[in-house]
């Protein structure tokens, strides 16, 4: 195989992972709204509105799992271009240090918070 073929290809992997990765982690944040308590606001003080208090366990547990499968594949991209960078002089991409970076400050402030679930 074309040694620049195979630059190419390595390219488009780490191009697709990235990709993933933010995906993954804006489903995350869908989830991490569903997982969490709900507000109790003026309205629903003043109508006796009940809101949920606790977070969802079950979604909980997935917006956990989203998050460190988010971070263990930005860590694997990263890897990845820091190796097309040592060995064909390539750039690293910003975007799979700052997708690292989110997804484990997100995973600390989880278990920093730790929340209780039902």
């Amino acid at each position: 195989m074309n040694k620049r073929r195979l630059i190419d290809r390595f390219h488009l992997l780490t191009y697709a992972m990235t990709i993933v990765g933010w995906s993954l982690l804006i489903y995350a944040l869908v989830v991490f709204d569903n997982a969490r308590p709900e507000m109790a606001t003026v309205v629903t003080n003043y109508f006796g509105i009940d809101v949920r208090q606790n977070w969802l366990g079950e979604v909980y547990e997935q917006l956990k799992f989203l998050l460190w499968f988010c971070a263990i594949t930005s860590f694997g991209t990263l890897i990845l271009n820091y190796l097309l960078k040592i060995t064909y002089k390539e750039r690293i991409s910003m975007a799979l240090v700052l997708l690292f970076v989110v997804s484990m400050a997100a995973i600390s402030i989880l278990f920093i918070l730790s929340p209780t679930t039902i």
